[in-house]
């Protein structure tokens, strides 16, 4: 507990970060003494100018001792205080947390998570700002905390942020008292530490547990485990009614996941498909040796199963309603094509683009599990603890049924990790007990034998093993810090105070939590809102060259989210239609915009949607930060999503020639074009569509600093440019040579100058940016040069006429620029040329 907790306080003061401030003070006082050295004797030896700034160092450590610490102390006060609020307290380390918390004020201000209450539902009216979004029924983790909180201010009121930077502690000491009884009550005590220890200071959990982490994920192996738990001690009594208790009450546990997660039913499928091979099992064995044993064995486990299942209905229902029952099967049918971004819908699937919902391999997972070697220790005891179940007879009773749930239950997160590399924390329970039996195994069993040189053996790696825990828990812990900076919260924080109340924030969905709970305004979409259609637009809104194109999308948005579409889609019932016409009427002035929608649609609902596409919305704002730089990839393939080619790689094989041909014309596309796209359509397998059917830009590397040499600036990565001449030459480590970039790209007094070289050989361009005497360089694709995302943040918005900058905050990382948006300029009719 000690070994679990203290890891994860170091999120509360940072200790890693004094190390930090004392090599940086030592290294300050190093180059001071070094200069000093060099002023006074500039003609000295090396080797005797060495030896002064050794004997230098030594008098001036040993007169001014509590200095130096006093600017240690300083400089670590310093390091940390970025990540701290001015009360000294660390910010709330992810994103989500910020959106929980919002929802725990909710719970304690309103007595319900959302704002509003429509036609029985409860509405976040800051999520898919302006219309809001009805709340999902996972809501146990916000008013169990605003409870705790309640509970706890009694006693010590306290800011409720505070109160939830510090709740996952309290989870964790819960988590892992669990944890230990349930390995005590079944493999002693040997093997309950080394499981607590595995599970508890692997490094994926580490993280996700640490103080300051308010999230469901604690939570997410708490109650999988309770389920588990409670479920084996049906097999551990042989009354009827008591065994309908435990049944019942594994049950509990079931719904009450479900209260809490919208992936509930992981567990919930893990127990039916453990009680269906059960079964069979004991048909298959009944039916080999007629032994009647197994036939009431087998009614048993029928009856626990049938039991389950209508327990789990009842609490799931009680606790959630219908919704989570309704939902189960597309969840678990999404969670199939969870990494694809192409799946049987329209649009493009964001999830396909989010970093932790990349496909893992098994090195991958080992290494987020604790180590290559710990990983597959402990998968080669689960395969033993399974193999002893299937070959030794007299392994049976609770430790039979526990070693076949936790074989199914690897085997599924282990499929599950190939849908995301999150999902590798639920391996850490069946792997981590496994370990820990195993090695309590081995020392019983020579114990019983009196080989005192095996059990030698064991208690020496035990402590080796629990050094390499601690020693994994450290470097994670080290690495840990808050997402949200002091820079961020100043630009939020500003937000809040010079905008208005109503006002909607425009950007990525990233930080859309912040911008919820921080600087308190709505938001087009979010981190828990990202699989809507709003990603779509939003990152066609990027990526696009036309400002005003861009703006009718954003006054789309800001109206009315993707109502438009849904309208048009009603009446047509034909997605690739509805997003097309969609698209062409945004293009549209407005009297040919009715026009085509009263060829389309009724007139009330023409009217609706001209509403939504031509009214002038409220108060918006657009933001661009740094890291949206590095997101870009992601950014572009869901903007620049081809919908003709959408259709033709999900009919490609369904359709034949003629009625592709004939539909993709009936949509307005171009005959020749539409040929042209089945014939590549052809020659494609089925896992390169999802490459075909859109295009990724990005940026190549940081932003390079230039620094002046004679008549020339060189910049990191080979990068020369003379600006007399205006050229410019990068190093190609793969030709040995400097090439010459496709585009050159100067920047200058806010002018931006291309100059083009018939001779380039580079598919690349350069950007320049100039600031008096201060030179910077961007590599980049092409394309991107006259992408909004471009215009807006790196050449800050020059030229543009509808986003005028508005709060504008330089961090160590880059630039964060809120624009406010001028809906009054919009001139009605566009130029597409």
């Amino acid at each position: 507990m000690i070994l679990n907790i203290y890891f994860r306080t170091f999120t509360i003061g940072f200790p890693q970060l004094k190390d930090q401030a004392q090599q940086e003070i030592e290294l300050k006082i190093y180059k001071d003494t070094v200069s000093e050295i060099e002023r006074k004797f500039p003609a000295a030896d090396s080797l005797i100018k060495g030896k002064l700034v050794d004997k230098m160092l030594s008098e001036y450590g040993a007169k001014n001792n509590r200095k130096i610490l006093e600017q240690i102390r300083q400089e670590y006060l310093k390091l940390k205080d970025r990540y701290q609020d001015k009360f000294g307290q660390t910010y709330l380390l992810e994103l989500d947390g910020w959106h929980y918390a919002r929802y725990v004020e909710n719970a304690l201000r309103l007595g319900r998570v959302g704002e509003e209450i429509r036609s029985g539902k409860e509405i976040d009216t800051f999520m898919l700002a302006p219309e809001g979004s009805s709340v999902t029924w996972s809501r146990f983790l916000f008013y169990l905390s605003s409870f705790l909180y309640r509970v706890f201010s009694l006693f010590k009121p306290v800011p409720l942020y505070t109160f939830l930077f510090y709740l996952p502690l309290f989870f964790t000491a819960i988590f892992i008292v669990l944890l230990y009884l349930f390995c005590f009550s079944r493999w002693g005590n040997f093997s309950a530490g080394i499981t607590c220890l595995c599970v508890g200071l692997s490094p994926i959990f580490l993280v996700r547990s640490s103080a300051g982490w308010f999230d469901t994920d604690i939570l997410n192996l708490l109650f999988p485990l309770l389920v588990v738990w409670t479920y084996l001690k049906v097999y551990e009594v042989g009354s009827l009614r008591i065994r309908l208790f435990w049944v019942c009450f594994s049950a509990f546990w079931v719904g009450l996941f479900s209260f809490t997660w919208r992936e509930w039913w992981f567990i919930f499928f893990l127990i039916i498909l453990y009680e269906i091979y059960s079964l069979l099992n004991l048909i298959l064995l009944f039916s080999w040796k007629k032994e009647r044993e197994k036939l009431t064995l087998a009614r048993q486990h029928l009856f626990c199963l049938l039991s389950f299942l209508l327990s789990c209905l009842l609490w799931v229902i009680l606790f959630s309603g219908f919704a989570p029952i309704i939902a189960v099967f597309a969840q678990a049918k999404g969670a199939l094509t969870l990494n694809s971004s192409l799946t049987d819908l329209v649009w493009p699937n964001t999830y396909s683009t989010v970093e932790e919902l990349r496909k893992v391999d098994l090195r991958q997972i080992g290494r987020m599990f604790g180590g290559e070697f710990l990983f597959i220790s402990s998968l080669i005891s689960l395969l033993m603890f399974f193999l002893r179940t299937l070959y030794n007879p007299k392994f049976n009773g609770p430790k039979r049924e526990a070693a076949i749930i936790l074989a199914f239950w690897s085997i599924s997160m282990l499929f599950a990790c190939s849908r995301g590399a999150r999902f590798t924390m639920f391996l850490l329970i069946p792997l981590g007990i496994s370990l820990g039996w195993l090695i309590n195994e081995i020392y019983l069993y020579y114990y019983s034998k009196n080989n005192k040189l095996i059990i030698f053996v064991v208690l020496l790696i035990v402590p080796f093993l629990i050094l390499g825990f601690v020693d994994k828990a450290y470097k994670t812990a080290e690495g840990i810090f808050p997402i949200m900076d002091d820079d961020w919260h100043r630009v939020l924080t500003r937000i809040e105070a010079t905008t208005p109340g109503e006002a909607i924030i425009n950007s990525w969905w990233d930080f859309g939590d912040w911008f919820k709970a921080v600087a308190r305004r709505r938001v087009i979409f979010d981190g828990h809102s990202q699989d809507r259609p709003q990603a779509y637009w939003m990152a066609n809104v990027l990526v696009t060259d036309n400002e005003e194109e861009a703006l009718r999308t954003l006054r789309m948005l800001n109206n009315g989210g993707n109502r438009a579409f849904e309208i048009i889609n009603k009446y047509t019932n034909d997605p690739f239609r509805s997003v097309l016409l969609l698209k062409r009427i945004l293009l549209s002035a407005p009297r040919q915009a009715k026009e085509n929608l009263l060829n389309n649609l009724p007139s009330l609902a023409a009217e609706e949607i001209m509403k939504l596409l031509f009214a002038k919305p409220g108060k918006a704002y657009f933001i661009v930060e740094y890291t949206m730089k590095n997101k870009i990839p992601a950014i572009s393939f869901l903007g620049n999503w081809d919908f003709a080619k959408v259709y033709l790689s999900q009919n490609i094989n369904r359709k034949s020639r003629l009625q592709i041909l004939n539909y993709l014309k009936g949509l307005g596309l171009d005959g020749a074009l539409a040929d042209r796209l089945y014939q590549e359509a052809t020659l494609l397998f089925k896992e390169d569509f999802e490459y075909w059917v859109s295009r990724r830009f990005r940026f190549h590397g940081d932003v390079l600093k230039g620094q002046r040499n004679n008549n020339i600036i060189l910049f990191d990565r080979g990068l020369i440019y003379n600006p007399a001449e205006q050229t410019a030459y990068l190093y190609s480590p793969k030709e040995n040579s400097y090439e010459i970039p496709k585009e050159l790209f100067i920047f200058e007094n806010n002018k931006l100058k291309k100059v083009s070289h018939q001779k380039n050989n580079l598919s690349l361009s350069v950007l320049i940016l100039k600031d008096k005497e201060d030179y910077k360089a961007v590599l980049f694709d092409p394309p991107l040069i006259n992408s909004l995302f471009m215009r807006l943040y790196f050449l800050r918005g020059t030229g543009l006429k509808y986003f005028r900058p508005f709060i504008e905050e330089k961090t160590p990382d880059g630039y964060i620029r809120v624009f406010e948006i001028d809906w009054d300029s919009l001139v009605e009719g566009i130029n597409t040329s």
